[in-house]
């Protein structure tokens, strides 16, 4: 039977993450990052599309023969080397998106070229492994998941890094794509064919840009990351002049001076009896809202990061009063933290341990700036030109066709 995706889902079960040594012993620091959220995911079934093992209390069925010949054939049309055995192998998978807590995989292939125009681009693996589950919510402490997806078998074809512009980029994935849908065994439609796309510049560290599902986003993406890290790379140069220093000292509870705040998102961190704090960074007036290119504000880069501990209240001095906070309470916050004219301040809104976590991390990413950006910023004159990236990876993803799925998805509970 052919699993569906619908909007009908009978039963639901909630899992929590939990950390577990790997078979060398060692903590996955990843998984650790992802338990401080401390999120409760909630999936949701319907009979007709998953079954036990996709709830993961059932042992994983047959692999299905047709997908394992698509990604034979995958492998041959790119000229990568096909091993003699195959193996199935696990990925850890940290986001709850898979029940098990990691994503079935084996390696078909390695090596090969895409022959794109002039050019050859190198292939650095070929696999087959499982469609993860669909996200429906996403919220500060809980997310949701459907399993119509799960388990469907999916070609990853990883290429090399090559250095070139994002309109190449972009021709080089439309390629790929014709080459897949040439098999006739690829499902159409948008999500289909998804692009993860690794970007780096200035030989900068590499920033994943995942599941890139249309291709006339793809340049704009590039585009926009390659700015990012170029302007990053610009606000480390001034941080570099300031020599900033943060200890525990610059750290203040403000929860009693923002209780008659008239800010909602303040209003409802009290309500779940959160905490409000503050933190104080001399001589930083100006810092949180410079910006190198449009959008591209240290300010910003902050308030994503704390999102990702599931915070969803952080303020800075430079977009103050705002948001429901006024003039006079952000006087109260510069007099509580003795400030002058020249000092910055943060403040963030969350619960215990979760805040000071986040507060501990904000700081080491201020004060690492320096640090990490010192050696990039000796090449920042040298650049020619701003989108000539020092190497992207395009990773394409592509979901076989319903009557190439796992066997586990052609069984009902």
């Amino acid at each position: 039977m052919r699993p569906i995706e619908s909007d009908k889902y009978p039963e639901k079960f909630s899992r929590s993450l939990r950390t577990a040594k790997s078979e060398l012993g060692e903590l996955d620091p990843a998984a650790l990052f992802e338990k401080t959220k401390s999120k409760k995911i909630n999936y949701y079934a319907n009979s007709k599309s998953s079954c036990l093992v996709e709830k993961d209390e059932e042992p994983p069925h047959d692999l299905d023969h047709n997908a394992k010949k698509i990604s034979l054939l995958i492998s041959s049309m790119l000229e990568s080397k096909i091993f003699s055995e195959i193996h199935v192998m696990r990925k850890t998978v940290i986001d709850g998106s898979n029940t098990t807590g990691f994503q079935r995989t084996m390696l078909i292939s390695q090596g090969g070229n895409l022959k794109v125009k002039e050019k050859k681009i190198g292939v650095q693996a070929v696999c087959l492994e499982e469609d993860a589950a669909k996200l429906l919510k996403d919220e500060q402490n809980e997310r949701d998941y459907s399993l119509d997806r799960l388990g469907v078998p999916l070609v990853e074809i990883a290429l090399e890094p090559v250095s070139t512009k994002p309109s190449e980029v972009k021709e080089i994935a439309l390629t790929l794509g014709r080459n897949l849908r040439v098999t006739g065994n690829m499902k159409r439609g948008i999500g289909s064919i998804r692009q993860d796309v690794n970007i780096s510049v200035m030989n900068s560290g590499v920033v994943e840009v995942k599941g890139v599902q249309q291709l006339d986003q793809l340049e704009e993406i590039i585009d926009y990351e390659a700015k990012r890290q170029h302007g990053l790379i610009l606000i480390a140069e001034k941080l570099k002049k300031l020599s900033i220093t943060i200890t525990k000292e610059d750290i203040f509870d403000i929860t009693e001076s923002f209780k008659v705040c008239d800010s909602k998102i303040i209003q409802n961190a009290l309500k779940s009896n959160a905490k409000i704090k503050a933190i104080r960074i001399r001589n930083f007036s100006g810092m949180f809202g410079f910006e190198p290119y449009p959008r591209i504000r240290l300010g910003k880069e902050i308030g994503q990061q704390v999102r990702f501990f599931g915070i969803g209240g952080v303020f800075h001095s430079d977009e103050l009063p705002n948001y429901g906070i006024t003039d006079s309470d952000v006087d109260k916050v510069r007099k509580h933290l003795e400030l002058v004219d020249k000092d910055g301040f943060l403040i963030i809104a969350g619960e215990d341990p979760k805040l000071d976590y986040t507060i501990n991390s904000i700081i080491k990413r201020i004060q690492d700036a320096e640090m990490e950006f010192q050696l990039k910023l000796e090449l920042l004159h040298k650049m020619v030109k701003l989108f000539f990236l020092d190497h992207v990876l395009v990773h394409q993803e592509c979901i076989l066709k319903p009557t190439s799925l796992l066997l586990v998805l052609h069984l009902k509970k």
